[in-house]
């Protein structure tokens, strides 16, 4: 069964800068190369709903979502703006330290997955206590408990948001150098 694209227009205007081609022939082109594209590399930070593939006649490296949006398109072998190929020495270099980053960020994004998950067990089990409770003294002191509890994971929720964003960036920064 053929799968259906579609190109965002970032990608197009990508692609007009990169290869000179047409707005038209652009989405076109790009459609064209996908078909033809072989998957490379999933990203661990959207749980594989986005890929690289490689069309390799044309030395296209395009990032593709799993309903079929072409979200990106660079030059295999080639730094982003640059015309020349990138150096090997300057290539690992790069990859090493967005590795580097991209580690440090994933700890600690698990540090705050890890803290928001304990804390959301702690909301469960002070709701579950709450059942058939008959003290008023005790449900006022589990609602505000529970009123603290769910601020803190108001918070976490966001940093961990924040944070799962700034991965899928840096993931995506690794398509030129892989």
């Amino acid at each position: 069964m053929k799968k259906f694209f579609h190109v965002t227009n970032k990608t197009i205007a990508e692609a007009k800068r990169i290869f000179g081609l047409s707005k038209k022939n652009a989405a076109n082109e790009m459609i064209g190369r996908a078909h033809q594209s072989v998957k490379v590399y999933m990203f661990d930070s959207t749980n594989g709903s986005e890929a690289v593939y490689d069309h390799y006649p044309t030395n296209t490296r395009l990032i593709i979502a799993t309903n079929g949006a072409i979200i990106d398109v660079y030059e295999i072998g080639k730094l982003p703006g640059s015309n020349r190929s990138a150096c090997e020495l300057v290539r690992s270099t790069i990859l090493r330290g967005l590795k580097e980053e991209y580690n440090r960020l994933y700890s600690q994004w698990m540090d705050v997955e890890v803290t928001f998950a304990q804390t959301s067990l702690e909301i469960a089990f002070t709701k579950r206590a709450q059942i058939g409770e008959k003290d008023a003294a005790v449900l006022v002191q589990n609602v505000k408990k529970l009123s603290d509890l769910c601020f803190e994971n108001s918070k976490r929720h966001k940093e961990r948001s924040k944070l799962h964003r700034e991965l899928i960036e840096l993931e995506r920064a690794f398509v030129p150098y892989l």
